[in-house]
């Protein structure tokens, strides 16, 4: 033990110190005999103990101790004095004293002394604790107010005894709005019971529980959050508080719906494809059969009429008949290939394949075509020609059957990194909510294929339209780099 005395008299000096001895008390000492000294030797510090005479010429005991506790509020000071009296003692134990004793009375100073060490260690010991304690609830508040997560704590009646920041801003109401108060009192029905039923299960051995809630934030807007909540027990296993973090899953739950929107749409999507393939299948063939099929026999029998003929006018008439034949085949073969890929495409590009199927189905329709269409294709991958061709062929050909129009206007741009398509009508128009509630149910596929193959191809498609104010479809597709 280190023990600092302020003390000029060095036989009341080896005194005191003899007492200490005597109690079998191992201490280092320094001895300083006025101010300088003591100040010099304090400031060195590693000091366990100071002991100080009361009067010295040039210093005072009450002047050390007003330095000592300047810089250790904790350290055991003891006042070693030959004459004090009772109102010095009661002003110097005022000033911080740990104790006095007098100097004809030094058996008493050992005691005194391990009683002042112990009543410092445990000054400090709870110190310590306090200022961990205050430490870590200075934390907890710092993380649990920078969370963006809701956070509130209730008694087991749901009283609540805080909230975080961030549950306040999301329900638009100060602290002392909610401390105090039941959150079960400001409740829909359905939450209400759903929080009654919670709080009912949570034990010692069922601690935790999560649920999901809807509610309404400080704009009255319908939001989702996903509570999860812990119980805090006392010494004998009953609840105490309640702790709930609120994580807001509106943007989730809205996700999770799109996506079960898309999977009921896909497999509506699945089911008319098949049907769509039949269909086609079930065209071609009787394209096949009924068209290219009976010209071929046509064409086989005049071939044979040749084979047995004679005379010459006949020939004539029969060649006639059979080019005629040959080249209606022809032609409907052409028709039949392009409707299923047209030649363009791959040959001229996107440009001349949108302009040849406009024409032709204007034509076929008596619609007025107006195209626009830049002299720009660099860049385009044949993915993204085939997705922005299907998407404009299947909006032209839902003008064809359905709108009623006069005019089409097909336009194709390309602009910051994306390829745009605009195919507009002046017909009837639409109501498209429904249509793509029809689509969803399968009812319907033009609707649904073009917004897969944009978003397949990496863009999106949207349509404008309305009964009587025409439609517009309009779709955009990356366009590389150059």
């Amino acid at each position: 033990m280190r023990v600092l005395l302020l003390e000029d008299d060095p036989a009341d000096a080896e005194l005191t110190l003899d007492a200490l001895a005597a109690a079998r008390l191992e201490v280092a000492f320094e001895v300083a005999g006025g101010r300088e000294a003591f100040e010099r030797l304090y400031a060195a510090g590693g000091w366990d103990l100071v002991l100080a005479d009361y009067n010295l010429p040039d210093y005072t005991g009450l002047d050390a101790l007003a330095l000592v506790r300047a810089g250790d509020p904790l350290l055991p000071f003891l006042l070693v004095s030959g004459a004090l009296g009772e109102e010095r003692a009661v002003d110097a134990l005022r000033a911080g004293a740990t104790d006095f004793v007098l100097k004809d009375n030094l058996g008493r100073l050992a005691p005194a002394v391990v009683r002042a060490l112990d009543e410092a260690r445990q000054r400090r010991e709870h110190l310590a604790v306090q200022r961990s304690l205050e430490l870590s609830e200075r934390r907890y508040r710092a993380i649990v107010e920078d969370q963006s997560e809701l956070i509130i704590r209730m008694l087991p009646d749901s009283t609540v005894t805080f909230v975080n920041r961030a549950y306040c801003r999301h329900h638009g109401l100060q602290p002392d709005q909610l401390l105090g108060r039941a959150v079960l009192d400001s409740l829909s029905p359905e939450n209400r019971a759903a929080l009654r039923r919670s709080l009912a299960g949570v034990s010692p051995q069922s601690p935790t529980y999560e649920r999901d809630a809807r509610g309404r934030d400080a704009a009255g807007e319908e939001r989702w959050t996903h509570w999860v909540a812990r119980g805090i027990f006392d010494a004998r296993g009953a609840l105490a508080e309640v702790q709930s973090v609120g994580r807001d899953i509106t943007e989730l739950r809205r996700t999770v719906d799109e996506l079960a929107a898309a999977r009921e749409r896909l497999r509506g999507l699945s089911r008319r494809l098949l049907e769509v393939q039949e269909a086609e299948r079930r065209h071609l063939a009787r394209e096949l059969h009924d068209d290219i099929g009976q010209a071929l026999t046509a064409l086989k029998l005049n071939l044979e009429g040749l084979a047995r003929g004679r005379d010459p006018g006949q020939l004539q008439a029969r060649v006639a008949e059979a080019l005629d034949t040959a080249r209606h085949t022809i032609e409907r073969v052409r028709m039949l290939s392009l409707n299923l890929r047209p030649l363009q495409l791959d040959d001229l590009g996107l440009a001349a394949a949108l302009r040849s199927h406009l024409d032709r189905q204007a034509a076929l329709a008596r619609l007025a075509a107006h195209i626009e269409i830049p002299q720009a294709g660099a860049g385009l991958g044949a993915e993204i020609e085939t997705a922005c061709f299907r998407v404009a062929q299947e909006a032209v050909n839902n003008i064809v059957r359905h709108a009623a129009a006069a005019n089409v206007w097909l336009r194709l741009a390309v602009g910051e990194g994306r390829l745009e398509l605009s195919v507009r009508d002046d017909g009837k128009g639409f109501d498209v909510a429904a249509a793509q509630r029809r689509a969803a149910a399968g009812e319907s596929l033009g609707v649904v294929s073009m917004e897969e193959r944009a978003a397949l191809a990496g863009g999106g498609l949207q349509i404008r339209s309305a009964p009587g104010q025409g439609t517009v479809v309009l779709a955009w597709f990356p366009v590389a780099a150059p």
